[in-house]
């Protein structure tokens, strides 16, 4: 049960952090500004499309009971946020 509540605050973070990026894909994200650079605004914009895929994935993996399919979504988020910063850090200098 309680891996079940815990995979529910992840999956909300997730989509709330998936909204966070695609509402500031054009203006300021943090503290940079995106509008001038159209390269972060289109890896903000694809980030949050496969942040909100991965917590419809999280979803249903986390209604079919299998505590260890949960992983797929951890690893997946932690795969996407890891490129995204990455690819974030790239092009921002």
């Amino acid at each position: 049960m309680i891996v079940t509540i815990a995979m529910l605050i992840y999956i909300l973070l997730l989509l709330l952090t998936a909204w966070y990026m695609w509402h500031r894909r054009n203006g300021t994200f943090i503290i940079f500004d995106i509008g001038g650079n159209p390269e972060l605004a289109t890896i903000l914009k694809w980030t949050a499309i496969a942040l909100l895929c991965e917590s419809v994935l999280g979803a249903v993996l986390l209604f079919l009971g299998n505590k260890y399919l949960n992983l797929i979504t951890i690893s997946l988020s932690c795969i996407t946020l890891l490129i995204f910063s990455l690819l974030f850090n790239q092009k921002n200098l």
